[in-house]
């Protein structure tokens, strides 16, 4: 038989083997990339190794200083490493989410930023016959806070807080508004530390108390018409601050402020005069906490409403001239019961010369009728009254509220409050 070869063929061959040469050494090249690449992360792990091992070392010597290292026990040296890898754990970054509404968190050895925030959605029914520009009522974003907090080797703390909806800009202002900016430093731990920026002043503990927390929609009458002047509140200041004994159970606050600012606002100083306010607190039992606060400054020439809880007006008076302040407020809670109370007085000047004051307060009984904050149903009940010590002109000077409430707390996040309230002008 004969065969018969096509010279067109050998070409195919000879171009087949060229290109499985190349193919092959491709391949070689790829594995030679991979073995040098392989061999650099070798060489800087066993750089790695040697430093672990020169830190072993000299952590057993401290451990045996005086003894040979054959000499030490196999459970010192197994404590010795876990430590050395615990110590390279807490240097490496963490990043997480905390419970309990704790935001967001990044931690490293020597600081932790935590990204917090909180919305809240309101709807209200109001009477008609305060005719009001929204009619009965509305729906609105009460508070949409975004807040970030960071502690640089546990003694310096930085807070920013800002709101999405103040509700109270113009049509041709922004409705970002900066609440707070704070540093706090820990001078001597807890015992003596100094708070500086803008923040929430501690006259009232209903108002030093995250609005997040607090147990009503809204605080209380008496300080909503200091809200309104404005004064307390958020303002630009400096304060030195901290727990006292052994059990750290007393506490103080002593703090100067420009006196013209509140949540919303990041007004210049625009007076010659400050608001000194000191505070006084004391943990009597677990379940039991007190507090006294002093306020003082001196006011332009402003307007005092008497308002209710929807910041309704209804009886207003000038003042101008020197204001002087007092608080004091009550706290226990045992089990699902717990009980709060709060009250203030003010004095002010007037451009008459005559003087006004300003005295108000509420007490506030509550039980978790199934859980607690965690995942519950807590009702309340609150009393409370102001009243307008002034010749206002007007039939009535107090007014008096009686608020129901309830709390479902969905999840550690998620709270919804239902309040019912009844306000009563009388002379």
């Amino acid at each position: 038989m004969q065969e018969n070869l096509n010279p067109k063929d050998d070409g195919n061959i000879e171009l087949a083997q060229k290109t499985f040469s190349q193919i092959e050494e491709q391949e070689i090249r790829q594995q030679l990339q991979q073995l040098l690449e392989r061999q650099e992360q070798l060489e800087a792990e066993n750089a790695r190794l040697r430093e672990e091992i020169q830190r072993l070392n000299q952590r057993l010597n401290e451990l045996a200083p005086s003894e040979d290292i054959a000499d030490t026990t196999e459970e010192q040296i197994q404590q010795t490493v876990e430590d050395v890898i615990t110590e390279r754990e807490q240097k490496q970054p963490q990043v997480g989410l905390r419970p309990g509404g704790g935001g967001f968190f990044i931690a490293g050895e020597n600081y932790e930023l935590r990204i917090l925030g909180y919305v809240q959605v309101l709807g209200s029914l109001f009477d008609s016959d305060l005719e009001r520009e929204d009619g009965n009522g509305d729906f609105s974003i009460r508070r949409a806070r975004i807040d970030f907090l960071a502690t640089l080797f546990d003694d310096y703390q930085i807070f920013v807080e800002f709101d999405g909806a103040p509700g109270t800009a113009q049509s041709t202002d922004s409705d970002f508004a900066l609440v707070e900016a704070r540093l706090n430093w820990e001078i001597a731990e807890e015992a003596l530390q100094l708070r500086a920026g803008k923040f929430t002043t501690p006259f009232s503990t209903e108002n030093f108390r995250s609005s997040r927390s607090i147990d009503t929609v809204e605080r209380y009458l008496a300080l909503n018409s200091m809200f309104l002047l404005p004064a307390l509140d958020v303002q630009f200041g400096a304060m030195l601050h901290g727990k006292l004994g052994e059990e750290q159970r007393l506490g103080y606050f002593v703090g100067l402020f420009n006196g013209n600012g509140s949540a919303n606002a990041n007004l210049s100083d625009n007076n010659d005069s400050k608001e000194t306010q000191v505070k006084l607190t004391y943990q009597a039992t677990d379940e039991l906490n007190l507090g006294l606060g002093f306020d003082y400054s001196i006011e332009q020439e402003q307007t005092l409403s008497l308002v209710d809880l929807g910041f309704n007006r209804y009886v207003s008076v000038p003042i101008e001239g020197e204001r002087f302040g007092v608080s004091s407020d009550l706290f226990w809670e045992k089990g699902r019961w717990s009980f709060r109370t709060e009250g203030l007085a003010f004095w002010f000047d007037s451009p008459t010369g005559s003087d006004v004051g300003l005295y108000g307060g509420f007490i506030q009984p509550a039980y978790f009728l199934s859980g607690d904050a965690n995942g519950g149903v807590q009702a309340l009940l609150r009393g409370e009254v102001a009243h307008l010590d002034a010749d206002t002109g007007s039939d009535g000077d107090t007014l008096w509220a009686l608020t129901a409430g309830i709390n479902w707390f969905v999840n550690p996040n998620v709270r919804l409050q239902v309040n019912g309230g009844l306000p009563y002008l009388v002379c």
